[in-house]
């Protein structure tokens, strides 16, 4: 008899428990429990780029720099050397939308802009967040009787463009800006003639 105490409490005792815990255990077993991410819940299923439609190409002057020689007085040629340095930075900028079907959230600016550049490093065969730095020494002369302008000009390279994008079951359209290179041209301008004209 009293063999049989123990025994009570511990089918008391595991009675309670597993009427505490074992509904909670087998909820869990029959129904997989899911749990959504914040990023999955404001996402779209399928952020896709369709294609890319180029608006403009061209080159814009960053910097110009002058050297003037003036040798109207001289009776031989005057030369000089100058060396120059520049640096730039390959950049991007992704506008605003397009299209009429409203604002775009803005915890998808992040996605889209990581798209919108990897397609561009790849057709571009650039490095967005680098600078590019330039060193040319070049030589000027000038006639005699003569005052001469020189104009070193620097450009970098622009790209401006639209890609389509589509945004679960909607279309979107993104502007962008990129800016890529650094390079230079020398321009001259004649000021003067000869000293007694």
């Amino acid at each position: 008899m009293l063999q049989l105490i123990p025994y009570g409490l511990a089918a008391l005792v595991g009675g309670l428990l597993g009427k505490k815990y074992f509904p909670l255990l087998a909820e869990q077993t029959l129904t997989p429990h899911r749990e959504k991410s914040p990023l999955v819940a404001e996402t779209p299923s399928a952020i896709q780029l369709l294609g890319e439609s180029l608006l403009q190409e061209e080159s814009v002057v960053l910097a110009t720099e002058e050297v003037p020689l003036d040798n109207r007085f001289g009776n031989k040629v005057l030369q000089s050397e100058h060396e120059f340095t520049r640096t730039a930075s390959v950049g991007l900028n992704v506008g605003q939308e397009q299209s009429h079907g409203g604002q775009l959230k803005s915890s998808l600016w992040t996605v889209i802009e990581s798209l919108v550049q990897d397609e561009l490093k790849k057709n571009l065969h650039i490095e967005f967040g680098t600078q590019i730095t330039r060193r040319v020494k070049i030589s000027f002369s000038t006639e005699p009787g003569h005052r001469v302008l020189y104009r070193v000009v620097w450009k970098q390279a622009s790209r401006r463009g639209l890609f389509d994008v589509r945004i679960g079951g909607e279309k979107h359209t993104i502007p962008y800006l990129v800016t890529f290179g650094l390079s230079h041209a020398v321009e001259s301008v004649a000021e003067g003639e000869h000293a007694g004209t």
